[in-house]
């Protein structure tokens, strides 16, 4: 596979709102807000150097261990994920599990934390805890009493970076939320409004799903693109693997983000993608993925080369990829929930920065998705394989 560029952009290349964000001093509570693409993960970098030759280093809170990874390729830092940061931490401390609120409609075990209670055990152990100053990426799918807690243990200096539209987790935080919690008004919050990673129509079609104005709606980029983005309807699930595959063939260099919407079509489609023999110009492509189900939490995604990436949609939060291949197949609603449904899509398909399709098997298309897509045709166009 090829090399592809995946580096943080030089200082002198930001825009002057984004430098104007890094000369903010490092004592304090910020929170950049802005659409994807805007450049704040960028930001949260750049101020992580603004530390180099400092005495205390701050700590990088991700949302996710792909996320995680991503930022340490990019910069050379140790991140590490939100929640397993803070039940550390708890359990460090109290040598206890962590207090949980009972959920019976999950099955599936998620960090659940009593935060009213977690505060009150915090009060007790005040400044026993080395404090570090915190920059959070995608913090506004932490809930407010997250950092309330960390607040009780003496944590003071915050610098959040989030966008309202991106929330895909229950338990989140408003940008009111967030503005109450460090004490903020409107005014003090600064916003990213310049998509720098995806082209004109990309975005276009991304704004479709833009629901809330509480993070400001980006200018459209100028950058054009060569196909718009398309919904794809396929007869099999291995002509869809076979157009994914020879999209990965005819340029090496390209990193492919194939977004399923659960488990058991993410191994299946690893399976396709690995086995599926097609006529080649060039050598296999390397096929990674990801699951937080992976009792070793190794990530063997290299964000620096050419290949195919294959994730559950909540664990592409904060990444980006060339070409993007969203599998439709399986995705549902929760409830009737249209806008969490509405900000998976704006998550998943601001991923592109380059190409965007949709896939959806022919004779079980996805009806109640399908109906939240655009009708226009110079946003969405449609096809068959």
């Amino acid at each position: 596979m090829t090399k592809r560029v995946n580096e943080l952009p030089q200082l002198h290349n930001l825009t002057k709102q984004q430098q104007k964000i890094l000369r903010l001093p490092l004592d304090g509570q910020y929170l950049v807000v802005g659409a994807p693409g805007t450049g704040k993960s960028v930001i949260a970098l750049h101020r992580m150097k603004k530390y180099e030759g400092q005495k205390s280093q701050p700590k990088v809170l991700t949302f996710n261990h792909v996320l995680a990874s991503h930022t340490s390729q990019l910069f050379s830092c140790d991140p590490s994920t939100a929640m397993k940061w803070l039940y550390q931490i708890q359990y460090k401390l109290t040598t206890k599990y962590m207090p949980e609120r009972t959920s019976p409609s999950n099955l599936k075990k998620q960090f659940n934390p009593d935060y009213d209670q977690l505060k009150t055990i915090f009060r007790d152990y005040y400044k026993k805890e080395p404090i570090q100053d915190l920059i959070v990426d995608e913090g506004q799918d932490l809930p407010p009493g997250y950092y309330e807690s960390l607040m009780e243990l003496g944590f003071e200096n915050f610098f959040i970076v989030g966008d309202q539209n991106q929330q895909i987790t229950e338990n989140n935080s408003s940008r009111q939320d967030l503005e109450m919690v460090l004490g903020l008004s409107s005014c003090d919050v600064i916003e990213l409004d310049e998509n720098f990673r995806n082209t004109g129509p990309i975005a276009l079609f991304c704004q479709h799903f833009h629901t809330d104005r509480a993070s400001p709606l980006p200018t459209l980029p100028d950058r054009p693109s060569l196909l718009k983005p398309t919904l794809i309807n396929y007869s099999t699930v291995n002509s869809c693997v076979e157009t994914i595959l020879r999209s990965a063939d005819r340029d090496t260099g390209k990193l492919i983000g194939v977004i399923v919407a659960t488990e058991t079509r993410r191994e299946d489609y690893v399976n396709k993608l690995s086995t599926m023999d097609i006529k080649r110009d060039n050598e296999k492509p390397i096929i990674s993925s990801y699951s937080s189900n992976q009792k070793h939490k190794n990530i063997n995604i290299n964000f620096s080369m050419g290949g195919i990436v294959v994730l559950c949609d909540k664990s592409v939060k904060g990444i980006e990829f060339d070409s993007v291949y969203i599998i439709l197949d399986g995705l549902k609603m929760t409830g009737s929930n249209e806008d969490l449904m509405r900000k998976r899509l704006y998550v998943m398909a601001s991923r592109a920065k380059d190409e965007l399709f949709l896939m959806q098997n022919a004779s079980y298309p996805n009806v109640e998705v399908e109906a939240l897509l655009p009708k226009e045709t110079h946003i969405l166009e449609r096809d068959t394989i």
